[in-house]
C-alpha cells in the first residue's frame, strides 16, 4: 500500500472512526481531537501490507478515547477542589488558585517514593510508555503498572489533603 492509498483510506475509514468517537465523547470537538491524534499517529508509525488497516485504525480510535476518557477522569479527580477556570469573575482569582493547586500537587507527589515521583515526572513530560520503558529499563508492561500504581498513590494523597 502506497502513501496515497493509504491517505485515501483514512479519509474513508474518518466518517466510522468519528462516529466510534462520538458515540464514547458524545462531543464533536473531542472527538475530532482523537481522530486528528489517531492519524497522525498511523501516519508516523507507518502501516505494513499485511495490516488490515481500517480494523487498525478503529481499534486505535477505541483504545485512545479510553486513554483520553480516563487521562480527563484523572484531571478531574486530581484537583476536584478547584472549579474549571471559565468566565471572568475567576480570572482575577486564577493566579492565586493555580500556585495552590500547583502547592497542593507538589506536596502530594513529594509523599510518593522516588520510582513513583520519576513516573509521575515523565507522564507530565508527556512521554509515552515506550519511552519511560525505554528510559527506565523495564518492561513496557512493567511501566505501565508503575505508573498505574504512581497515579493510584498520588489521588490518594491529594483526597488526604484535600480532606485536611
Amino acid at each position: 500500500m502506497t502513501q496515497t492509498e493509504f491517505e485515501h483510506l483514512l479519509l474513508q475509514t474518518r466518517d466510522e472512526m468519528m462516529r466510534v468517537a462520538m458515540s464514547f465523547f458524545h462531543n464533536r470537538e473531542d472527538a475530532e481531537d482523537v481522530v486528528q491524534e489517531v492519524c497522525m499517529r498511523m501516519l508516523e508509525r507507518g502501516w505494513k501490507s499485511g495490516d488490515n488497516t481500517e480494523a487498525l485504525l478503529i481499534k486505535a480510535t477505541k483504545n485512545l478515547c479510553v486513554s483520553v476518557w480516563r487521562r480527563q477522569k484523572l484531571q478531574q479527580q486530581a484537583s476536584p477542589f478547584i472549579p474549571p477556570l471559565e468566565g471572568t469573575e475567576e480570572a482575577a482569582d486564577a493566579p492565586l488558585l493555580q500556585q495552590e493547586q500547583k502547592e497542593q500537587l507538589d506536596k502530594a507527589i513529594a509523599e510518593l517514593t522516588p520510582s513513583e515521583q520519576r513516573f509521575i515526572r515523565m507522564k507530565g513530560e508527556e512521554l509515552s510508555i515506550e519511552e519511560m520503558a525505554e528510559q527506565t529499563g523495564v518492561s513496557k508492561r512493567t511501566a505501565s503498572t508503575m505508573l498505574w500504581q504512581a497515579k493510584k498513590r498520588l489521588l490518594t494523597f491529594l483526597k488526604i489533603n484535600k480532606d485536611d
